[in-house]
């Protein structure tokens, strides 16, 4: 059956749904300006978008204070948790019990809401990080570790969101940290460098940084191929992807694309990336081969987005 992509367009100010296949969009929703990162549940129901409000991290503005819950089987808002003093958030997810995470880069704060379903008002934690700047985080599946990456301070903090008493623990990994990789089990988080450009490996046991190693310009984001035991890095400025040997570093391959990348995502199966790219365009490419076997169009400023379960058009394919 058909799977259908669920990308925020920043720059077109909504997000849009399209069949992965034929590149058709099944829908499209308006959202204040400058809509960001966004998670979905675990039972593809809500989807909570940051609303950063400003088209990135270099532009001041604090206008974006809110989270927007979008109901995904209607296309539709279904409530807006307003986040008050804690403006920009970027960073955005949800622990193994559906806990809502939002980091606002504004306050370095991370704030939490047991219930997002609530659809209420108000936050049930809120607890500094320690850094500034603060863009994107990782978490464990519990929720109890969480980490920071700093894009001001240089470093990635850790600190557990639920005791702002124990003061968070400072990692230096190098310039403008950004992309982060969790894998809990291994007990290993990949951070990567945007003016370093490096890839820092870091032990999550003993916090300490166990190798480094160099990438091409501007490793925005970082992910894992656990199918292949390898590491795939998305340069923004260096207008590439690239993909290293896990186990040493090596980097295995680069490739161009054409336009700067903005966001990457692998399928469950590990046999597809998708690369949402700055000239209006998604790019479908084989994780064997590096092949690129499909380009759709879209909007303005194709970025992070989801890919859904099988047949879930079902659900808008009627409207009107």
């Amino acid at each position: 059956m058909a799977q259908s992509m669920m990308l925020i367009e920043k720059c077109s100010h909504c997000v849009s749904w399209y069949d992965i296949e034929t590149g058709a969009m099944q829908g499209r929703l308006a959202l204040p300006d400058y809509p960001h990162e966004f998670v979905v549940d675990n039972d593809f129901r809500y989807a909570y978008v940051g609303h950063y409000g400003v088209q990135n991290s270099g532009i001041e503005g604090t206008d974006g204070r809110s989270v927007i819950v979008i109901d995904i089987r209607k296309q539709e808002i279904a409530h807006i948790y307003e986040l008050g003093e804690h403006a920009r958030p970027h960073g955005i997810g949800l622990d193994g019990e559906g806990r809502l995470y939002v980091l606002s880069e504004w306050t370095g704060h991370l704030l939490v809401k047991e219930n997002p379903r609530a659809f209420d008002q108000g936050w049930d934690h809120i607890t500094p990080t320690g850094g500034t700047k603060c863009h994107l985080f990782a978490l464990t599946r519990n929720g109890r570790t969480a980490y920071s990456m700093n894009l001001t301070s240089g470093d990635v903090t850790v600190f557990n969101p639920y005791d702002k008493s124990v003061a968070p623990i400072s990692i230096k990994t190098g310039e403008k940290p950004e992309g982060r990789c969790l894998r809990e089990d291994a007990g290993i988080l990949y951070t990567s460098q945007r003016i370093s450009n490096t890839v820092a490996v870091i032990d999550t046991a003993t916090m300490e940084i166990k190798r480094q190693f160099p990438t091409p310009d501007d490793p925005c984001r970082i992910y894992y191929d656990g199918k292949r035991n390898r590491l795939v890095t998305m340069n923004h400025f260096g207008g590439s992807f690239s993909v290293f040997d896990e186990a040493t570093g090596e980097m295995l391959h680069e490739q161009k694309t054409p336009a700067n990348p903005l966001a990457l995502c692998i399928d469950d199966e590990a046999a597809y990336a998708y690369i949402a790219i700055d000239c209006e365009q998604v790019q479908r490419f084989n994780l064997d081969t590096f092949e690129v076997v499909q380009t759709f169009d879209t909007g303005k400023e194709p970025d992070v987005m989801v890919i859904l379960p099988d047949g879930f058009s079902k659900h808008w394919e009627n409207r009107a």
